[in-house]
């Protein structure tokens, strides 16, 4: 499935490299070109889908839907959604919201479990993510300084979590970060 996906993105990218291409392409096209864009890998790769929809305030940005292969991912994505908000404006697309749903198809590494009781599926009880040290803390702080005040709380809370959840994984691995 990789290999295919990436030969699309391949065409996608040269297909739509050019400026002349970006402008005849629709709102959607181009909401799609710069999510995989300004995102990374894991995004690119869990995405199944995307699209503009009208904002619920009139005269407001529209809200990004984001199509997503699991619920896990759609979890993880919108504990990022400030830092995506963020990217997606540099990139040149201003949104009021994105949304995160979980594709009734599917695809990529995530195995589908929804029909599977907690028990058979293999989950293990949740433990709590280990709490930044005060110079983590103050590396996010001064990450998250980045970004537009309007959005800096936000921004900040996604990378915490994003961090403590990095430090469990490392923990849980046998490894440890400097």
């Amino acid at each position: 499935m990789s290999e295919d996906y990436e030969g699309i993105s391949s065409l996608l990218k040269g297909m739509f490299s050019s400026p002349e291409a970006r402008r005849s392409m629709s709102a959607n096209q181009r909401a799609a070109y710069v999510w995989h864009n300004v995102n990374g890998d894991v995004e690119r790769a869990h995405t199944t889908g995307v699209f503009l929809k009208e904002p619920h305030v009139k005269g407001a940005a529209p809200i990004l839907g984001v199509y997503v292969d699991s619920r896990m991912r759609a979890v993880d994505f919108r504990a990022n959604r400030e830092v995506y908000r963020a990217r997606l404006s540099m990139g040149g697309l201003e949104v009021s919201e994105i949304e995160f749903i979980v594709s009734q198809y599917g695809h990529g590494a995530a195995p589908r479990k929804e029909h599977v009781s907690g028990a058979a599926a293999g989950k293990m009880p949740k433990t709590p993510l280990p709490e930044l040290t005060g110079s983590e803390q103050d590396a996010v702080k001064k990450l998250a300084e980045s970004v537009p005040e309007s959005l800096r709380g936000s921004v900040y809370k996604a990378m915490s979590l994003s961090f403590r959840r990095e430090k469990s994984r490392d923990t849980n691995d046998g490894t440890s970060r400097p």
